[in-house]
């Protein structure tokens, strides 16, 4: 039955190609690197190890961000929610700063990450 399946629904729809094309464009933006577009990434987080400690703590937060936004907006017509991803992103990078603060790491290691 078409888009009955989890896969339809959280890749192959049409609006779900737009969101997930969207995330894939910012994030090799942000990372300066190429990163297949494949859901074996974006869904699952299987990355491949050609990527830095510091890079693959970004894009899997990345995408944890993500998965959660659309998640809450999976059933709405039209997925337009940039500012929602980067209000998430904001926290994430907030919640980071704060956990290295508690294990008395040093800021460079945070800007390392989220710079």
């Amino acid at each position: 039955i078409p888009g009955s399946c989890g896969d339809h629904m959280w890749w192959t729809c049409v609006e779900a190609k737009r969101y997930w094309t969207k995330i894939h464009t910012w994030l090799e933006k942000m990372t300066k690197q190429h990163i297949d577009l494949k859901s074996e990434i974006f869904l699952l987080g299987i990355l491949p190890e050609r990527y830095s400690r510091e890079l693959t703590y970004l894009i899997i937060n990345m995408l944890t961000v993500a998965k959660i936004v659309f998640s809450r907006n999976w059933k709405s017509e039209k997925i337009l929610i940039e500012e929602e991803v980067i209000k998430k992103m904001m926290e994430c990078a907030e919640m980071s700063k704060l956990t290295l603060a508690i294990r008395e790491q040093e800021d460079k290691e945070y800007y390392k990450i989220w710079d």
